[in-house]
């Protein structure tokens, strides 16, 4: 998940050696070795159609070293995140704790307003859905604008600084909202980060705990996801993992 409220979950993948050998020559391989012509560093790919599971690899984990893609390396799922936030606002609705027709003013009031915003006309349900009409965080972050200002310097510059939930959505703040929702029947749709910011921010509001602590308890522990989890630090990525470029 961009993650919600400017955190970044990681999952890991673990196969066997064996069954990477195995893939080595299959089509799967040589569709990989297409994308890595096209300057992907490297890639990892897993295909299962019923019983029978692929995997194959190419390329390179780092192009300082040339090793490999690790068979169990971590990644950042990114945006996916809003997919465990989204289970655990379907959960409190379903306990009563959150009605997904309240709106986000009920919860966090005075969160969504100026340049004509309105937090009383978005629900619960508009943002899970990404109907609230509401500006994307993300443009106006100081890391997207030094990178495209300066580039490489720029987004080494500022990639590591970190920003409240609220700071995140008073950026949003700054522009007028692309519509704003007249309803139930309201259906326009723009994807916005600002979105799950807000339901994350519910999320604590309505249970007095971080979405990320929620998340760990109601869905990857019961699940046994061990190897999913919101790094407190993002300088501290777990291993192992592959380069990240750009």
């Amino acid at each position: 998940m961009t993650a919600v409220a400017g955190a970044m979950a990681v999952t890991a993948a673990v196969v066997s050696a064996g069954e990477v050998a195995h893939a080595g020559g299959s089509q799967l391989k040589r569709d990989l070795d297409a994308v890595r012509e096209h300057g992907v560093v490297g890639a990892w790919a897993e295909v299962t159609e019923g019983k029978d599971t692929r995997f194959a690899r190419s390329g390179v984990a780092d192009l300082g070293t040339g090793r490999s893609i690790p068979r169990n390396a971590y990644y950042r799922i990114g945006s996916t995140t809003k997919t465990f936030v989204a289970v655990v606002v379907l959960q409190l609705a379903a306990e009563g704790k959150v009605a997904l027709d309240d709106t986000v003013e009920e919860w966090l009031p005075g969160v969504v307003s100026g340049n004509g915003n309105d937090g009383s006309k978005i629900t619960v349900r508009q943002l899970l859905r990404h109907n609230s009409g509401l500006h994307e965080y993300i443009l106006d972050m100081p890391l997207y604008k030094a990178a495209l200002a300066e580039g490489y310097q720029g987004y080494l510059r500022e990639r590591f600084r970190k920003h409240r939930p609220g700071e995140l959505v008073a950026m949003a703040m700054r522009h007028r909202p692309h519509w704003t929702p007249s309803g139930p029947g309201e259906q326009r749709w723009s994807y916005s980060n600002t979105n799950y910011i807000l339901a994350g921010m519910i999320v604590q509001k309505a249970t007095g705990r971080t979405w990320e602590q929620e998340v760990r308890d109601r869905i990857t522990g019961p699940l046994g996801l061990r190897h999913t989890a919101v790094p407190a630090d993002p300088r501290r990525f777990p291993k192992p993992h592959a380069t990240a470029y750009m």
